[in-house]
């Protein structure tokens, strides 16, 4: 598979952007990404005419649509425990060509949404996402972009409910970083993740304070993202419906990619 081709044909009415997708693959090019206006049932035919893989989605300017050769590999995550996604996603894009695509299935969204987020660190991007499946394409290893400052704050929690002063430190610190327009994200595991289990920060007071989850629920209204470790939760027996409004389960990969990002103060609690 080679370089993609990427043209912006939103101006291109459905019969003429067909016309110039024909005459591109008839070239012989394997990769082309189209911006069109809407997704054209003309140009899906003539991907179909070249055995061509077809997939379409949504962007700030249009439709992006993918065409591709070649049979794209399949590998099914579900009932991996994190990291083994990370870890079996990430060996098959090591060992691809740049061009080359795989598709990630898993009954998980949770999982789906993780590998998503570190597709960038893996030198992949997300060619199509849905609940159940992500596809990915290899891409040339980027640059690291230049550093201009951390404007975002990750704060990371590994006690539990018995720390309360840690408890109260982690969201107090990250109201106080909301306050200064900073962007923050907050990320519980090991004995961390009991703050998230649906009714525990409730019985947390400190006497200067409203309770734990008065202040959990303050932050995230203010914008604050809030993770739990997938392995720190399956070790707690804390499932997606046990955990507090607003809190997401997240994996290895979301973790690993925040810690990457040098956009991020990293405070530990």
């Amino acid at each position: 598979m080679g370089v993609t081709m990427r043209i912006n044909l939103r101006g291109i009415n459905r019969y003429a952007a067909a016309i110039i997708t024909d005459n591109i693959l008839k070239n012989g090019q394997e990769n082309i990404q189209l911006i069109l206006r809407e997704n054209y049932e003309e140009i899906q035919k003539v991907a179909a005419s070249y055995g061509m893989n077809y997939s379409a989605k949504k962007g700030p300017d249009g439709v992006v649509v993918d065409i591709s050769r070649g049979e794209i590999e399949e590998v099914d995550v579900t009932g991996e425990t994190c990291p083994g996604p990370l870890i079996i996603v990430g060996e098959k894009l090591s060992s691809m060509k740049q061009g080359m695509r795989i598709k990630i299935k898993s009954e998980s969204q949770d999982v789906i949404d993780d590998l998503a987020v570190s597709a960038p660190e893996m030198n992949a991007r997300v060619i199509e996402k849905s609940k159940t499946h992500l596809i990915l394409e290899k891409i040339e290893k980027t640059e690291k972009k230049e550093f201009t400052g951390r404007d975002r704050v990750l704060v990371v929690q590994s006690n539990g409910t018995g720390n309360a002063e840690r408890a109260y430190a982690t969201f107090i610190f990250s109201k106080a970083a909301l306050s200064m327009g900073k962007d923050v994200t907050v990320f519980l595991l090991m004995d961390g993740v009991s703050l998230a289990r649906r009714g525990a920060a409730a019985k947390v007071k400190h006497p200067a304070f409203p309770t734990l989850n008065e202040l959990m629920e303050e932050v995230i209204e203010m914008g604050a993202k809030v993770y739990v470790c997938e392995m720190s939760a399956q070790f707690r027996g804390l499932t997606e419906d046990k955990i507090t409004e607003g809190c997401k389960i997240a994996g290895a990969a979301t973790f690993i990619t925040l810690l990457s990002d040098p956009r991020y103060a990293v405070v530990n609690f």
